[in-house]
């Protein structure tokens, strides 16, 4: 009997709005059915994703986990035509279309038995529309429902209530199944890393699908990231459930190798499901897929194909039954209304998981190799922590002149951002220190700070030390190495004499200023490196540039930030402090209780040249402590290096090459321009013209220039 009543829609409303439990919404649901049509058989009817096809659960009440249910997807075309019109309607459909459904388990009652017991002919089904969109069905057996408008709108009301509550149910059990994966996959793979037993490692994999996935059969087969050989487990469940992993054999490894015709494909995942005939088939090929159909009730095998080409390739396999159990019967065959023992969660959870997994597996199997790296690894970070551990900011610059100070805002203003800054001056005038400073100043100050002396390395190793080795990739290369670059990734590297590069290295050196990649010597695959590079040179790169020995194009990479550091002799004000510097470490190193120095020595240190810059007034205070005695610095008989005019004197001498292009020079301005013939340059040096033409080229002498020099 059909009772009118909205006190009842109020209370469904009520008990469902937050349930989030397919098994605890279906069994109010139906409760709450039964109070109002007081009926002892109904259900739902859902539509699959395609719409093609009208999944139908059955059940009787009272509803309980144990109670008797009938499955049965139709095809659209099966069913009457206003069931799926746009604007639908209560349908009556005679119930002979249940009539073939069968028997859903083993000692089930036919449903046609229960249809022609309870005299039901008809069944009404009541559309379920949520978001303007319809759903599917309410299923009643109301042999005396007269249709009004008041009625039809009554269970209207009741079935788009039941369209949002299940609507909300599955999107807050899908949003609880992807945090569950989510949770799952990183408590998994941070196990993973720990577990260097294969057989342990193994376990846990399925035990951790096995909380998302239920099955009764999982096997993994790999290739190509261990060997060329495929190798593999499977993994079943006893008596008991519990699993059991077993290591593939040959055969094993060919009948999933089988499945690879079955999914064709390059790079990325396939995957597809066996079952009915298709599955029969395959067990009557192979004993080993009948042995496990049958011990294991297996119906459905859901197959998985993976391939990396830098990777390997990779099979998961996993076996069913076809009833997992009730609760999951309900929420994930009606719900998704295929004819796959798989939903399309599970099919997208494998899909994730397979690409993590076969990294996993790459690093799992080369453990041997990743020990030896590591003991490589821990020598570099020793170096590493030297480096980092003596880089401070401008405790080490001393000095407080103007020239000084510019230097430091400039450090201050470029150290936080990633900027490429070139260092230059004199050799001894401390463009180390400088590189510390914007390293230590900079955001990249917890990473690692390596530094190259370019022009100390030799040239056949240059580009290994650089950039790292593979095994084998030239003669005493016994295993790989990781160059100074990826080391320094996220970090710094302070290239020293960035002019003594070869020319090739400087190509390789562009690329990872341009792109920050490069490839190991020997090594094919690509290295990413986000390092900062600061470098330095005491040359003068534009005359380098000239003369073909430094690329320009690098040159101009390099210099975004320049900064220029003047020579000691241009910052005298700044000799006094790093004098007392100089003697306060010094005098500690070497056990001796020095606190001054004669007003007079001071001012000969102020008025010295120094050539060597503030390198060579710390090796004079470091002397000059060793063979003083008393607590006064003492010059007496003391001789430097050499003398200021001496000094000048040396800086002006001209080389043999200078003065000669100096005089073809001065010949061509007295030919204007001419090399050979009457009144030319040749004739004035009494050489053959064509030994001029190659001197000039050879000292970079060009005749336009000589002639533009000529009219100004």
């Amino acid at each position: 009997m059909f009772k009118n009543d909205f006190d009842l829609l109020l209370s469904l409303n009520d008990d469902i709005a937050a349930i989030s439990e397919y098994f605890v919404l279906f069994a109010k649901i139906f409760d709450k059915i039964n109070a109002v049509f007081d009926t002892d058989l109904c259900g739902l009817s859902l539509f699959n994703e395609n719409r093609d096809k009208l999944g139908c659960l059955l059940v009787t009440i009272p509803f309980r986990r144990d109670t008797t249910k009938w499955h049965r997807q139709f095809a659209i075309d099966s069913l009457p035509s206003e069931l799926f019109g746009e604007n639908s309607v209560i349908t009556k459909v005679e119930s002979e279309i249940f009539y073939n459904m069968g028997k859903f388990e083993e000692g089930q009652i036919d449903i046609s038995e229960i249809l022609e017991k309870k005299k039901i002919s008809n069944l009404f089904f009541v559309p379920m529309h949520t978001g303007g969109k319809s759903i599917g069905y309410i299923i009643l057996p109301i042999s005396d429902y007269i249709t009004n408008k008041e009625n039809d709108n009554y269970l209207f009301r009741l079935s788009n209530l039941i369209a949002s509550a299940i609507k909300n149910t599955e999107y807050v059990t899908r949003l609880k199944h992807k945090e569950e994966e989510k949770d799952m996959l990183l408590k998994l793979f941070s196990l993973l890393l720990d577990i260097k037993d294969e057989n342990n490692f193994y376990m846990h994999l399925a035990e951790a699908i096995s909380n998302l996935i239920p099955f009764e059969y999982i096997g993994i087969i790999g290739r190509g990231y261990n060997k060329n050989e495929s190798e593999g487990i499977y993994i079943t469940k006893d008596e008991t459930g519990k699993l059991k992993v077993n290591k593939a054999t040959r055969n094993d490894i060919r009948i999933v190798e089988s499945f690879k015709f079955m999914l064709l494909a390059k790079d990325g995942i396939v995957h597809t499901e066996i079952t009915g005939e298709e599955l029969l088939k395959m067990c009557s090929q192979f004993s080993h897929i009948r042995q496990i159909k049958e011990k294991n009730s297996i119906v459905s095998l859901l197959v998985f194909r993976y391939m990396k080409n830098n990777l390997g390739e990779l099979f998961l396999t996993i076996g069913r039954k076809e009833h997992v159990s009730q609760a999951n019967e309900i929420s994930i065959k009606l719900m998704h209304n295929s004819n796959s023992y798989f939903t399309g969660t599970e099919i997208e959870f494998c899909e994730n998981l397979l690409p993590q997994l076969i990294s996993i597996f790459a690093n799992f199997y080369s453990f041997k190799e990743i020990e030896i790296l590591t003991k490589k690894l821990e020598q570099e970070k020793h170096y590493l922590l030297d480096e980092i551990n003596s880089a401070t900011s401008f405790q080490e610059i001393v000095g407080n002149s103007v020239l000084l100070n510019n230097i430091l805002n400039k450090i201050k203003l470029v150290a936080p951002l990633d900027a490429t800054v070139l260092v230059t001056g004199e050799t001894g005038t401390g463009k180390e220190l400088i590189a510390r400073a914007i390293h230590k100043l900079s955001k990249r100050n917890e990473q690692a700070y390596i530094t190259i002396n370019c022009a100390a390395l030799p040239v056949q190793l240059i580009e290994s030390e650089l950039f790292g080795h593979e095994k084998g990739s030239f003669t005493g290369a016994f295993e790989k190495k990781f160059g100074k670059f990826e080391i320094a990734n996220k970090g710094t590297i302070f290239l020293d004499e960035i002019g003594e590069l070869p020319l090739e290295v400087q190509s390789k050196l562009l690329r990872v200023l341009q792109e920050k990649e490069f490839e190991r010597v020997g090594g094919k695959s690509t290295v990413y490196s986000d390092v900062r590079i600061i470098a330095a040179t005491n040359r003068n790169l534009e005359k380098e540039i000239e003369q073909g020995k430094f690329r320009s194009d690098l040159f101009f990479r390099l210099n975004v930030f320049p900064i220029e550091i003047p020579p000691l002799r241009e910052r005298a004000d700044d000799i006094p402090l790093l004098v007392k510097h100089f003697i306060q470490n010094y005098s500690k190193k070497i056990g001796k209780d020095i606190k001054s120095i004669k007003k007079n020595d001071l001012e000969m240190l102020t008025q010295y040249n120094w050539p060597g810059n503030i390198r060579e007034l710390e090796h004079v205070i470091e002397r000059a402590i060793i063979i003083s005695q008393g607590s006064k610095l003492s010059f007496e008989n003391f001789k430097f290096g050499g003398d200021s005019e001496s000094e000048a004197k040396k800086e002006s001498f001209k080389s043999l090459i200078e003065i000669e292009k100096d005089h073809i020079i001065n010949a061509l301005k007295l030919a204007n321009g001419k090399v050979t013939g009457a009144n030319s340059a040749a004739l004035l040096l009494k050489i053959n013209g064509k030994t001029l033409g190659t001197r000039m080229r050879k000292l970079g002498i060009k005749r336009k220039d000589i002639i533009s020099d000529s009219k100004l």
